[in-house]
């Protein structure tokens, strides 16, 4: 994993590991940012910011903060979140999606509120509710207290849970 830094005031702060709370709280910021304002980008990522370092520096800090060094931080957040941690959770699963065939009646059926697929929810909700299925496994799989659970790198956790699904059937 890349490590994550900012230079904020006088000091320079990083990070080199993501616990699941913080995962678990980059997807509930997502979840509400839904702004097509500047400013509420930029709000957003500033308590992104603030969220995966720890809040070891306050919004009014960050404020003051040349805008290139948090849109950078948050940049490589965004890019650590997407593209690194999210796409093991799709390792957990061996099967591969099933499509939904069309049918010649589903615009009557939508129309008429018989619609009996779930409605679309944003990937934000998904990551949500697959954390807290983590959290749950890894609880009961490694008997850790839900605040332990939270402060696991996510990382190591995802990849035990692998192993762990991957060798369920083994004899011990």
């Amino acid at each position: 994993m890349p490590e994550i830094y900012i230079a904020c005031g006088e000091d320079r702060y990083f990070v080199n590991h993501i616990t699941v709370g913080q995962y678990r709280q980059y997807a509930e910021l997502m979840k509400k940012n839904g702004g097509e304002r500047l400013s509420d980008a930029m709000f957003f990522n500033q308590k992104i910011a603030q969220e995966i370092f720890g809040s070891r520096m306050s919004l009014e800090e960050l404020g003051e903060t040349d805008a290139v060094e948090v849109l950078t931080a948050a940049k490589t957040i965004h890019f650590v979140m997407q593209d690194v941690i999210t796409p093991k959770f799709l390792e957990l699963m061996d099967d591969e999606p099933v499509e939904q065939e069309k049918s010649a009646f589903d615009d009557y059926d939508r129309e008429n509120g018989y619609d009996e697929l779930e409605q679309q929810r944003s990937m934000w909700d998904i990551c949500s509710d697959n954390v807290d299925r983590v959290i749950q496994i890894a609880i009961k799989l490694l008997n850790n207290s839900y605040s332990q659970c939270l402060e696991t790198d996510i990382v190591a956790l995802l990849d035990y849970l692998k192993f762990a699904i991957k060798t369920v059937n083994e004899k011990q």
